[in-house]
């Protein structure tokens, strides 16, 4: 493992960054940012590209950074890369070309998570075990994929002030999802437990979790979140819609954190059984005790003095790049990545996942086969609709005859109220009502009209 540099031992270098995008908190963007921050802290000329540009971009050139969308449109060529995700990795080197580089995995199922297949990478990380998994399974040996995990600014996230309670009494939950919030909310019902909840997942953001977690006795979340509350000095429960790891102890944290707090301990579901267990294992004291591991080992000073060391030995390997090669990896990657009619090829889950649906297929892979089957289905609805033609003409002209029927009762109706209206006739018709009225006593009148109206008598 590279041994951290000695401040006078340190060169200042130009450094690039790559990442898929730069719009809200999601985990990479957050790295991005930290590790730009703190590498220009460090002496070095730190520049980004990113191929979407939103409101963290604007953030991170508010703080002085260089950010831009055309990788050929930095201020100066980059002694080293940075990579995160493989289609900004590879626009950076063509950008490039000799300039080494690293590639950092962060997602083990993302499309866009795929080691950039160029001879210019000379290091290839994993953030947790998972995704190093998911890397040898798409063909990178094993001893070539290190561990780079994700790191805390303890700069951001001071020690809590009081201690924990002996009982939690204030909960706060941090999700991308929903599923799972019905579950913790009866869990923590139950155990007496308030709770607040913030992500994409409940509908409510923050920028600043940080705040959240300094109160909170108790945080449910995983991977940077679950990280970043346990730093705090938040009791945590690994948990999310994916599933329930359970209640973070050290010696949980030990075994958990080469897993970066994320999908690959979710053994239990998101249920409330699991969650209700994880919430009795609370300990004030195994809180305190995994949140002193995770501030020591998984601090953003160590994972710096650990990058620096990384590039160092890259660039005094002194590697260079056959550019026949380059240029070979380089169409390798365009026939794969780019649209084609290939459905095979690496470029369709990738549109997926970004896109989120699958293109429609191209006419040309409809089969001569599944042409002649359409043929018949349309010549058979064909006949269906000459034979149904007929019937629906009858009963248009059945239909117009009714209308009209119905139009000269209407019309007689109407001629029968006029009639009855006119002056002889109703004049009569009262007439014979007064002379009912004063002729026949109320006490026979009433029922006789209940009779004739059709009511029972009370």
């Amino acid at each position: 493992m590279p041994q951290p540099l000695p401040d006078q031992a340190r060169t200042p270098r130009a450094i690039l960054l790559t990442n898929i995008m730069l719009t809200r908190r999601t985990g990479t963007e957050v790295v991005t940012g930290q590790l730009a921050d703190g590498l220009r802290r460090r002496g070095h000329d730190v520049m980004v590209f990113t191929p979407q540009a939103g409101p963290l971009a604007m953030q991170m050139r508010a703080r002085g950074h260089v950010v831009v969308t055309d990788p050929a449109a930095l201020p100066r060529r980059p002694d080293i890369i940075h990579a995160h995700h493989i289609g900004p990795a590879m626009a950076a080197l063509a950008a490039h070309p000799g300039v080494p580089a690293i590639f950092v995995s962060h997602d083990a199922t993302a499309p866009f998570d795929a080691a950039p297949p160029h001879p210019a990478i000379r290091r290839i990380f994993a953030v947790d075990e998972r995704c190093r998994a998911r890397l040898v399974a798409d063909g990178v040996p094993t001893e070539a994929v290190g561990l780079l995990p994700n790191a805390v600014d303890l700069s951001r996230i001071p020690p809590r002030a009081a201690p924990l309670p002996v009982r939690p009494t204030r909960a706060v939950v941090l999700a991308k999802q929903g599923a799972h919030l019905p579950a913790i909310r009866d869990a923590c019902a139950a155990a007496g437990i308030a709770v607040e909840e913030f992500g994409r997942g409940p509908g409510r953001m923050t920028d600043a979790p940080e705040a959240l977690f300094a109160t909170a006795d108790l945080v449910f979340a995983t991977a940077r979140a679950a990280l970043e509350a346990a730093a705090a000095g938040a009791g945590v429960i690994v948990c999310d819609a994916r599933g329930c790891a359970g209640f973070l102890t050290r010696a949980r944290a030990e075994a958990w954190l080469p897993w970066n707090l994320g999908a690959g301990i979710l053994a239990n579901p998101a249920a409330p059984g699991p969650i209700a267990a994880a919430i009795a294992e609370w300990s004030a004291g195994e809180a305190a005790s995994a949140s002193a591991l995770i501030r020591a080992e998984r601090n953003l000073e160590a994972l710096l003095d650990r990058i620096e060391a990384i590039h160092a030995e890259v660039l005094a390997a002194g590697d260079t790049v056959d550019p026949a090669q380059a240029a070979a990896a380089m169409g390798a990657f365009i026939a794969g990545w780019v649209p084609s009619f290939d459905l095979q090829a690496p470029w369709r889950p990738l549109a997926i996942a970004v896109g989120g649906a699958a293109p429609a297929p191209p006419a040309a892979e409809i089969l001569p086969g599944q042409v002649a089957t359409l043929s018949e289905q349309v010549t058979r609805l064909a006949a269906q609709h000459s034979a149904v033609a007929p019937m629906l003409e009858a009963l248009r002209a059945e239909l117009s005859v009714v209308a009209a029927r119905s139009q000269a009762i209407a019309a007689r109706g109407e001629a029968i109220e006029a009639l009855l209206h006119r002056g002889p006739l109703r004049r009569l018709r009262d007439g014979a009502a007064a002379v009912w009225r004063a002729v026949v006593p109320r006490a026979i009148r009433a029922p006789l009209n209940r009779w004739r109206r059709g009511r029972p008598a009370p």
